[in-house]
């Protein structure tokens, strides 16, 4: 069993999708997918990249935050926990049934200290230091770029941010010295989970988690990847490369002065950086063919969220905007073999908590009760989920998501900022319609209400104050 994430993936920049944008070229995603079930409506049950990952860990919905309190080393934000000591571990149960375990990444929350307990369930752990430290939680960086070499990678705008010092450190500690492809960061990621096929392809069965935080921020690719790019563009006239485009978690765009050809840019380089981690996972996937494991091997594929590139005024992640650039992404699952449902699509509501179930499945290992996720993998044997799941649901911070084929509610978790979408009508998602369908917006509150257990939790400033 293989599991395959990528960090920030818009599922409109991976071209198997009918919206796919032609900036991104992304052929080994497009043919995985053809030997794969397409799942066109995938939504994280909860954002960003932390509660996602817990969510993936332990095949248990995250959603409402009921449990949410500060914890250290990790953002100040709802969501953002370890692993609470009763959540099973998909790698832990995997163990206890005699499977090989390994998981490779450079993601930095993930080879942080709050994720230790993750780690050691593992019989082969591959941290990748190659991105910044965040938030002062990885092992320390010592060796710092000076200002002068990450100058050209920042807006004015941004010169006296924090984005300062993770350039600093994304530039100086481990990207110093790159010469080659393999050198970047996706590169070093995938390459390591090509290595850790070779050790265990014989200890079967196993279970192998590759986890790239590419294409999140910095937009870095080799700079091959953006020959297809003619024109050299807006801020780059005046030396500027913008990879890191905003203040993580978000800016606004006119808080940073650029115009259309620079906001163009930014995409120009996040779909370039997409572009060459399909690549990397092309290699992983033709590894796992010279190898003759793709005939009994099942793998899924998914992100944990996307970001804005310029719609709604922003770059990034802003919470109180979870829409379609962020609550979209792509989702395959192909079963051993590749054969049954290949390049067939489907409208299910699958999430980040199903990964869990749906790996235990492929394994014919029996989920924890604990565990709530969906084992996809009964779609293959013709079966349902037991879950049909009419809507689906989802939270970032302090905002909820509901919605169906027709409509997607996004609101502040104590009814405040209500935002109402046509789906169909309005597929960007602009235009308000809840004044004019109240008692849309009455079903899709109570559908939250229930999804959370019959009420929504009343989130203070470090803790959940009630409900």
């Amino acid at each position: 069993m293989v599991l395959i994430v990528t960090d920030s993936t818009r599922r409109d920049f991976v071209s198997v999708y009918d919206d796919g944008d032609p900036l991104a070229d992304t052929p080994n995603l497009e043919a995985l997918a053809s030997e794969s079930l397409i799942f066109d409506h995938a939504v994280p049950e909860t954002m960003p990249t932390g509660a996602a990952r817990r969510s993936i860990i332990t095949g248990m919905r995250g959603f409402p935050f009921r449990n949410w309190t500060v914890t250290p080393h990790l953002p100040a934000e709802p969501g953002w926990n370890d692993i609470y000591p009763y959540q099973p571990m998909l790698t832990e149960v995997l163990g206890e049934a005699g499977v090989e375990t390994a998981y490779v990444t450079d993601n930095p929350f993930l080879i942080g200290p709050r994720f230790e307990q993750f780690r050691r369930t593992l019989d082969m752990a591959r941290p990748d230091y190659s991105q910044a430290s965040y938030r002062d939680f990885n092992r320390p960086f010592k060796r710092l770029a000076p200002r002068s070499a990450i100058e050209r990678y920042l807006f004015p705008k941004l010169s006296d941010s924090v984005e300062v010092k993770r350039l600093r450190e994304y530039v100086g500690w481990n990207n110093l010295y790159r010469r080659r492809e393999s050198d970047y960061a996706a590169a070093r990621v995938i390459r390591s989970g090509m290595d850790a096929l070779d050790q265990l392809k014989d200890k079967r069965p196993f279970f192998l988690g590759v986890d790239a935080f590419d294409p999140h921020e910095a937009f870095d690719p080799p700079r091959v990847y953006m020959s297809k790019f003619d024109a050299v563009k807006g801020s780059e006239k005046e030396g500027l490369i913008p990879i890191q485009p905003f203040d993580t978690p978000y800016s606004r765009v006119h808080h940073l002065d650029i115009d259309k050809d620079t906001l163009e840019r930014i995409r120009e380089l996040y779909a370039a950086e997409l572009t060459f981690v399909d690549r990397w996972i092309g290699r992983l996937l033709n590894k796992m063919d010279d190898l003759g494991m793709m005939e009994n091997t099942a793998v899924i594929y998914l992100s944990d969220h996307g970001l804005n590139l310029g719609e709604y005024g922003i770059l990034g992640k802003h919470a109180a905007y979870p829409n379609w650039p962020i609550y979209r992404v792509p989702y395959l699952v192909r079963e051993p073999g590749g054969r049954k449902l290949a390049g067939e699509h489907t409208n299910y509501y699958a999430s980040t908590h199903d990964v869990g179930a749906t790996v235990l499945g492929f394994q014919g290992i029996r989920k924890p009760g604990l565990m709530d996720g969906e084992d996809l993998s009964r779609i293959f044997d013709g079966k349902q989920p037991f879950d049909d799941r009419p809507y689906f649901t989802a939270c970032y911070a302090r905002y909820l998501i509901c919605g169906n084929d027709k409509w997607v509610l996004v609101t502040h978790s104590e009814r405040a900022r209500v935002r109402l979408f046509d789906r169909e009508a309005d597929p960007g998602e602009e235009v308000n319609l809840a004044n004019q369908y109240p008692e849309v917006v009455d079903e899709l509150w109570s559908v939250l209400e229930q999804e959370a257990g019959g009420t929504l939790p009343q989130l203070g400033d470090d803790h959940v104050m009630g409900g």
